[in-house]
C-alpha cells in the first residue's frame, strides 16, 4: 500500500482527486491532505508519505518553491496542473509524471504505475531535482537536463551536450559531445516533439540535430551538415528549405 498525501488549494480538486484514487488505484491509502506549502511541510513530518500529489500553482508558496525549500527529497511525486507549456515542457523532460486538471482516469492510473516503480528502484529524488533544474533554467533551452530512459533505468544529460539523436526502430541512439552514445527505450518522434522548441531540427526521418553542434553546411539536393564530432549527416530534400530557414532563425544570419 503507497501512502500518499494530497497538496492543493482547492478542496473540491482534494476531493475529487482522493475519489479517484479510492476507484482506480486502491494500492493508494491518502493519509493527509493540505491546502497550502507551509502545511504541506508539516504534514511530511508528521506522516512521512511515499507518494506526493503536488499542485504547481497554489497562491503564496507555490508547487515548485515547496519542493526547492524542502531539502531531500525521498518521497516521489506527482504533479498536479493547469496547461502550462513551460511547466510541462520542464516535466517532461525530467521525465516525472504529471496530471492535467480536469484529471483523467487513465493517466492517473499510469502516473501511479510509473510512481510505483520509481519508488521500488529508489529513483525520485534524481528526476525531481532534475524538474527544479529545468523551472529554473527555462529561459536557457541548452541548459535544461533531460532524463533518457534506458532498458537499465535512465540517465539525465545536459541538452548542450547531445550532439545528434539517430532512430533505431522504435529505439533512439543519443550520440554526446564526449564521444559517448546511449540507446533510449523511447522512439525518435518522442524526441523531436520533446525538443522542438530547444535548438533540436529533424533533419531527416531518421535524424534529429542539435543545432548549436553544426559546423558546416554542404548544398547538395537536401545536403548534408557536419556536426562538432566531424560526422556528416544526410538533409532530406523535403526538409531542405525548413532546415535553412530554422538555421537562419536560430544564428540571425
Amino acid at each position: 500500500m503507497l501512502r500518499a498525501i494530497i497538496v492543493d488549494d482547492e478542496k473540491l480538486s482534494r476531493n475529487t482527486l482522493k475519489k479517484l484514487l479510492e476507484l482506480y488505484c486502491p494500492a493508494v491509502s491518502v493519509v493527509g491532505e493540505s491546502e497550502s506549502a507551509d502545511q504541506a511541510t508539516k504534514l511530511l513530518e508528521q506522516v512521512k508519505p511515499d507518494l506526493v500529489f503536488l499542485d504547481v500553482a497554489m497562491p503564496g508558496k507555490n508547487g515548485i518553491d515547496f519542493l526547492k525549500g524542502y531539502g531531500e527529497i525521498y518521497f516521489e511525486v506527482i504533479f498536479v496542473t493547469a496547461h502550462d507549456k513551460y511547466i510541462l515542457q520542464a516535466i517532461r523532460f525530467a521525465a516525472v509524471d504529471y496530471l492535467q486538471k480536469p484529471v483523467d482516469e487513465q493517466q492517473l492510473v499510469n502516473a501511479v504505475a510509473n510512481a510505483s516503480k520509481r519508488i521500488m528502484q529508489k529513483t525520485a529524488s534524481q528526476q525531481v531535482q532534475s524538474f527544479l533544474h529545468n523551472m529554473q533554467t527555462m529561459n536557457n533551452p541548452q541548459d535544461l537536463q533531460l532524463c533518457i530512459p534506458t532498458v537499465k533505468g535512465f540517465q539525465v544529460v545536459s541538452l548542450s551536450d547531445i550532439i545528434y539523436c539517430e532512430a533505431e526502430n522504435t529505439y533512439t541512439n543519443i550520440f554526446f559531445k564526449d564521444g559517448k552514445k546511449v540507446l533510449a527505450s523511447r522512439p525518435l518522434m518522442d524526441y523531436e516533439l520533446m525538443l522542438q522548441d530547444s535548438q533540436f531540427f529533424r533533419i531527416h526521418k531518421s535524424t534529429l540535430v542539435n543545432l548549436k553542434h553544426i559546423r558546416e553546411y554542404q548544398k547538395g539536393e537536401g545536403g548534408f551538415v557536419v556536426m562538432s564530432n566531424g560526422r556528416e549527416l544526410e538533409v532530406s530534400r523535403r526538409k531542405k528549405e525548413t532546415f535553412i530557414a530554422r538555421m537562419k532563425e536560430t544564428f540571425k544570419y
